[in-house]
């Protein structure tokens, strides 16, 4: 991944921080869409879909809090999620 995102967005839950990213991919054509969780500064996990539809789920401390938020589909964090993070949870809500 490069450093500038095309897109990112930022939802809050408390001391819960989710950011959703989409990059522009370093290792195919398209582009690398990423959902990081953060609790109080610290990354917990990641999400990344890369363009060949492959799914990586990193875990760096627990990766309990990104699931409930994936399988709760963001539910009670702040703003609402997009149009674009509700799509990014289709495609992975099952892989993960």
């Amino acid at each position: 991944m490069n450093n500038k995102p095309k897109l990112l967005q930022k939802y809050q839950k408390g001391n819960d921080v989710i950011y959703f990213a989409i990059y522009k991919s370093t290792t195919g054509n398209g582009d690398d869409e990423v959902l990081q969780h953060k609790f109080a500064g610290q990354e917990t996990a990641h999400i990344t879909l890369h363009p060949d539809n492959s799914v990586n789920f990193r875990v760096k401390r627990s990766k309990t809090k990104l699931q409930l938020a994936v399988d709760n589909g963001l539910s009670g964090y702040s703003p609402a999620p997009s149009k674009e993070v509700r799509q990014f949870l289709q495609k992975i809500r099952a892989r993960i």
